[in-house]
């Protein structure tokens, strides 16, 4: 197979490399030899001063340590304001129901207070009783 370069016709390249008779390597091989090629300096610079590869290690360590420490703290914070807001919201909801059980409460005593006074008052000292002559015509019909 042909193909145009500068102008001219070439031959196709194969998939064997003409020097070394090895397949080529594929472009994410092609990076990784380079990133690993660029990991064997032992030093590094940083601005003009030489650093070493174990310093930058230490450093990176400890900077992953320090922010993973640090959102630990901040999670752990968050999670007790929220913690803190629901045992508010939940104390209010309580205090709430007991509010509205008392009235409830407070409610029916009146009404039995309400039947005790009409039951005193058509009932005791009549004979016969108005309750009894209440129910009596009610029976009747």
């Amino acid at each position: 197979m042909k193909r145009f370069d500068d102008g001219g016709i070439m031959e196709s390249r194969s998939r064997t490399s003409f020097l070394s008779g090895k397949v080529p390597l594929r472009w994410w091989e092609r990076i990784f030899v380079r990133i690993s090629l660029i990991h064997d300096h032992y030093d590094q610079f940083v601005g003009y001063k030489r650093v070493s590869k174990t310093w930058l290690k230490k450093l990176l360590y400890s900077w992953v340590i320090g922010t993973s420490i640090i959102s630990l703290g901040i999670f752990i914070y968050m999670t007790s304001q929220a913690v803190e807001k629901r045992k508010d919201t939940l104390v209010s909801m309580c205090e709430e129901r007991a509010r509205m059980l008392q009235d409830q409460f407070n409610v029916s005593m009146n009404h039995v207070q309400a039947i005790s006074i009409l039951i005193s008052t058509f009932h005791h000292g009549k004979d016969p009783s108005v309750v009894d002559q209440v129910l009596v015509d009610f029976l009747v019909k």
